[in-house]
């Protein structure tokens, strides 16, 4: 750990354990002592200030946090580049989330006694500042700089996607006017649109020269169309409508280009990262696993402690949900990361699935269940964790040789295929599991009907699920046609 590592994970450490973390858990165990004994929730003001004052240090120490990072950046940009590029992102991630305003809000709610609101808002800040630790301890910061470049590339796809949209609407609205016939205020009209494009094209400008070398053709591009749009904003001033058409349509083409050489880019980059982020997402896979069953372990020492009734056991089992919640952000940001690269298609909501039993567990586990049935669903989540990581174990084998594509594999290699192929009939054989599992539960009165359908309902549409993502796998590595 660098320097500067160490001096963030102080600040973290200020606003996390020892003042956010304490305050959530105070706020918490105050509002389940009201569930234990009412009358404890009357003259608790006193009580509520001290913790309110906990929640406004933590805020404090994360304002003065992202100073710091600021100014070490701008401090260590020629000397230590990475680690000015590491303080950049993190300050980044943390105004993106706005974690200092979610604390502020937190403490509002504390001022005015809504508990369990504040406890609720507690537990996604701290996500969020788990997340932030995760990023700014990462061994690999090129990684996770390399995916903040996807993110922006995408965005910056997606705006261009949407100006070509709208130059399109104006170009085919001014290709209907007639010079001699339209009024001035339609003329005025399509004037104020085409100036809003151009200013749009200028904002596009701008993010894509912040890519660098990545996206300068298309910035290039962009440049050439904006100017187009400047012109034809001119001759709509001058009611010349078949002029500005003229332009508009040289606007058209440049933005054209540009969209297909950000395609481009997007391929080369996503290429680029395949591998990268498949190891950090079996590396999620694998912590998850021993978090599970560090879980599954505390579960089955407080269940019969819990059967008895007994009041401690069943609040550490209530805070077993934050744990639960913990292992779901990391199933959550390894299917962001897979649908941010597309490394795979079975992936994600095969994990999603996973996520879906996790959310149940951390439900019963905050009602302070711990018995057999909340058991079982952990350990199947475990066994389910390690299926899915065999299988992108599978993917990503190398391929060998050439004798796959001669077998008539038209695209990637076929230890990717079986690996997509394991994933799917994981996911067939895990939804006619738990359709299963939930009719004999509720046959043995293990559950009632209400929670046979929280846990049938997101398997609906699985089955469509399933089929579509076979048709998908079919068309992305079938043979080409000659």
């Amino acid at each position: 750990m660098t320097g500067v590592q160490r001096l963030l994970m102080v600040g973290l450490f200020a606003c996390l354990p020892m003042g956010l973390l304490a305050a959530d858990k105070e706020a918490s165990d105050a509002e389940e002592a009201k569930v234990f004994n009412p009358a404890r929730s009357r003259g608790e003001v006193g009580e509520n200030e001290r913790i309110k004052f906990g929640q406004d240090q933590a805020e404090a120490h994360m304002r003065e946090l992202e100073g710091r990072m600021f100014k070490l950046s701008e401090l260590l940009r020629e000397s230590q580049p990475e680690d000015a590029d590491r303080l950049l992102l993190g300050l980044r991630k943390a105004k993106e989330q706005l974690i200092a305003d979610q604390m502020s809000s937190a403490s509002a709610m504390l001022a005015s006694l809504k508990l369990d609101r504040a406890s609720n808002e507690q537990k996604e800040i701290i996500e969020k500042l788990e997340e932030l630790k995760r990023l700014l301890l990462t061994s690999d910061i090129g990684l996770q700089l390399k995916l903040e470049q996807l993110r922006n590339l995408l965005n910056a796809k997606q705006q261009l996607e949407q100006l070509i949209r709208k130059e399109t609407t104006q170009q085919e609205q001014t290709d209907r006017v007639e010079d001699d016939k339209a009024s001035k205020e339609e003329f005025e009209t399509l004037e104020t649109a085409e100036r809003r494009n151009e200013r749009s094209g200028e904002d596009l400008e701008q993010a894509l020269r912040q890519l660098g070398q990545l996206a300068a053709g298309a910035a290039g591009n962009v440049n050439g169309a904006t100017q187009d749009m400047s012109a034809a904003g001119s001759a709509l001033g001058q009611m010349s409508a078949g002029e500005a058409s003229m332009e508009q349509l040289e606007a058209l083409e440049k933005l054209n280009k540009a969209a297909a050489q950000l395609a481009e880019a997007e391929r080369d980059l996503k290429a680029e990262l395949e591998a990268l982020v498949r190891q950090q997402v079996m590396e999620n896979l694998v912590e998850m696993i021993a978090q599970q069953m560090q879980v599954r372990e505390i579960t089955e020492k407080l269940s019969p402690r819990v059967a008895d009734r007994q009041r401690q056991a069943m609040l550490s089992v209530r805070h077993l949900a934050d744990s639960e919640d913990r292992i779901l952000a990391l199933a959550e940001e390894s299917i962001d990361l897979c649908v941010l690269t597309e490394f795979s298609v079975a992936f994600p909501p095969a994990l999603e699935s996973v996520a879906d039993m996790m959310e149940l567990v951390s439900e019963n586990l905050r009602d302070a269940r711990a018995d057999e049935t909340v058991i079982d669903d952990e350990r199947q989540i475990e066994a389910d964790l390690k299926d899915l990581l065999a299988a992108l174990k599978q993917a990503s084998r190398p391929q060998l040789g050439n004798a796959n594509n001669a077998a008539g594999m038209g695209r990637g290699n076929i230890n990717k295929l079986l690996g997509e192929l394991k994933m799917v009939r994981w996911l067939q054989n895990s939804l006619h599991g738990k359709t299963k599992t939930a009719d004999r539960l509720l046959a043995e009165r293990k559950i009632d009907q209400e929670q046979q359908r929280i846990r049938t309902a997101p398997l609906s549409g699985r089955q469509t699920e399933i089929r579509d993502l076979t048709e998908q796998i079919r068309l992305e590595y079938a043979q080409p046609t000659p």
